[in-house]
């Protein structure tokens, strides 16, 4: 059966055609999202819903033209944000973004994200459709055709095949907050107690049905979370590994088998069982993204020209053995729990206040911070791990960064052949949801590595 997976990612939209007997990745058609659109507050994300489908459906009519024996297409999206759709199913509102920052904005004596919290006994931050859908209610910003919300993933997927009402499934909708995780649906009662109104959050589905077709071919289902979808189309032994992802933020992911609460880990549920628990730092590959910054700001103050530095360059910054480390914190956009916090350099030293050192503790920092959430767990969950799987280029691309993973877990790391890890995992589990793949350990089964 040949598959076609979408990642409608914040920056760029993928398509991949996946053949599962083996796993292999036929084409993969990635383009620039061109979604987003200006800000008219300092906290605000948002996207064009209707450019990021435009490019969508471009490559799903590129793949279709060349690949004529696609039987099934998986959606994955970026998690957390919202838009509003009316009663036909079109758009009626921009994408509010999972970056957007709109419940952290005063209210009631603290934020609207620490308000609803308090609320609905559940804790929700800013950037969670729940909270953005509260702040919108309470400034009169939904529009008065709306029907319901939903997200980017699911906008893609219900107008792909040509329904008028999203289909969501558990992934998305725990992202979105306000949500019980142990039964599987939202918390309706907490919404209506919140003041806001239940209906208008979709129906959750967990057996992934089919949602309709593309010209009578290849069937479409509901859309996943793309972090979920990362993790399984990167990793091959949940019991055994765990996702590192340095991408924009970050992320720890590792398998849990049923429900409990982890103090500092976010529980996601998984497609067809179980869960992961997940770690999520917001400031990941965009802490190394700001040195890089950094040291172009400080060629042009020194020497008043622009200068390129490359990754590359940062790359091969080194210290030389013999000086203290420096003790970077890369928390610089605070955390999802204390948005407040702040990163640090300390340690500092005549020795080490060099730029090399200065590089090698960003690194450290960033492995970090994803190595305190993997300290979340249960000593036996922790015991299990003899690989950690390494996805986004900051990874795949720095060589270092990968060095300290291994030395901060003391494991070895590894990476898929395949860089598509989202659209990978989309694809594998529309081939189990259309009968091609016949379970989800046997879709992980098709995993392959680079030094494999």
């Amino acid at each position: 059966m040949k598959l076609l997976g979408l990642d409608i990612g914040t920056t760029t939209i993928c398509g991949l055609v996946l053949d599962s007997e083996d796993g292999r990745v036929v084409s993969v058609n990635t383009q620039s999202n061109p979604a987003g659109l200006p800000a008219r507050e300092p906290w605000e994300m948002l996207q064009d819903a209707d450019a990021a489908l435009t490019v969508a459906r471009r490559i799903v009519e590129d793949t279709l033209e060349t690949h004529h024996d696609i039987e099934a297409v998986g959606v994955a999206g970026q998690m957390h944000g919202i838009l509003y759709i009316d009663s036909a199913g079109k758009a009626v509102s921009p994408l509010y973004t999972w970056e957007d920052g709109r419940g952290d904005c005063p209210f009631e004596g603290g934020s609207y994200a620490s308000f609803l919290s308090a609320v609905i006994g559940r804790p929700v931050s800013t950037g969670m459709g729940a909270v953005t859908h509260f702040f919108n209610t309470k400034n009169g910003i939904v529009p008065r055709n709306m029907a319901a919300l939903c997200t980017i993933g699911d906008y893609v997927a219900m107008r792909l095949a040509g329904a008028r009402a999203p289909v969501m499934d558990a992934t998305n909708a725990a992202s979105l907050g306000a949500f019980d995780l142990e039964e599987l649906s939202f918390a309706r009662s907490a919404l209506r107690e919140s003041g806001l109104d239940p209906s208008v959050f979709p129906e959750v589905r967990t057996d992934y049905p089919v949602i309709g077709e593309i010209r009578a071919g290849p069937r479409v289902f509901p859309a996943m979370g793309d972090n979920q979808a990362s993790f399984l189309g990167s990793v091959a032994d949940p019991l055994r590994q765990a996702l590192v992802n340095v991408g924009t933020g970050s992320q720890f992911s590792l398998f849990v088998p049923s429900y409990r609460e982890i103090n500092g880990i976010d529980l996601r549920p998984l497609p067809y069982g179980g869960y992961i628990g997940v770690g999520a730092g917001l400031c990941g590959g965009r802490a190394y993204a700001a040195l890089r910054h950094f040291f172009q700001r400080t060629v042009r103050l020194i020497a008043g020209r622009d200068e390129d530095v490359p990754w590359e360059t940062m790359n091969r910054m080194s210290p030389a053995a013999g000086a203290q480390p420096l003790a970077v914190d890369t928390r610089f956009s605070g955390t999802r729990v204390s948005p407040g916090i702040r990163g640090s350099i300390t340690n500092i030293g005549l020795a080490n206040f060099t730029p090399e050192h200065l590089a090698s503790g960003v690194r450290e920092g960033i492995v970090a911070e994803l190595k305190s959430f993997s300290e979340c767990f249960d000593a036996a969950e922790r015991d299990r791990l003899a690989t950690l799987i390494g996805s986004g280029n900051a990874i795949r691309l720095g060589e270092p960064l990968r060095r300290a993973f291994e030395a901060g877990f003391g494991v070895p790391l590894r990476t898929p052949r395949h860089r598509e890890e989202t659209s990978f995992g989309a694809a594998l589990v529309a081939g189990v949801a259309a009968g091609g793949i016949p379970s989800r350990e046997a879709a992980c089964s098709l995993v392959r590595y680079e030094d494999s």
